[in-house]
């Protein structure tokens, strides 16, 4: 808060008070105090208008991008997962299926590649036993 460098006449708020004269008002100048107003109080209607149009479309934008994306998660999913549910898929049941079926492919895979090390295994054994009945 600042203070004013000159005396002014006191808020309209107290009412009406004895008139002053300026050499006694400059005595209770220091009583007064200038504010500022804070950034973002209080928004003008239009203001608030110019604000909700953007914020919209940016909102719609959004809302159509997650549908977009769960659109094509649904389009991904295995026939015999869109087929456990009856008609229509729920966001919210796309994906939870979409969550299996990934956790399920993750699983494979895991599945698959140690497969594959234990082949390896077997074939670098194969080998080693066969090199030692050469000998």
């Amino acid at each position: 808060m600042e203070m004013i460098p000159s005396a002014q006449p006191p808020p309209a708020c107290l009412g009406k008070l004895p008139a002053l004269e300026s050499n006694e008002m400059l005595a209770f100048s220091h009583m007064y105090q200038v504010y500022k107003p804070r950034r973002g109080l209080k928004k003008s209607e239009d203001n608030k208008e110019t604000y909700k149009l953007p914020h919209r479309l940016i909102e719609k934008k959004r809302r159509d991008r997650i549908n977009e994306c769960i659109a094509q998660l649904k389009d991904l999913l295995p026939e015999h997962l869109k087929l456990t549910t009856l008609g229509h898929l729920e966001k919210a049941v796309v994906l939870e299926l979409t969550l299996k079926h990934v956790k399920a492919l993750t699983n494979l895979i895991e599945q698959q590649q140690q497969k594959i090390i234990a082949l390896q295994n077997g074939l670098q054994a194969g080998e080693y036993s066969s090199h030692v009945c050469i000998m």
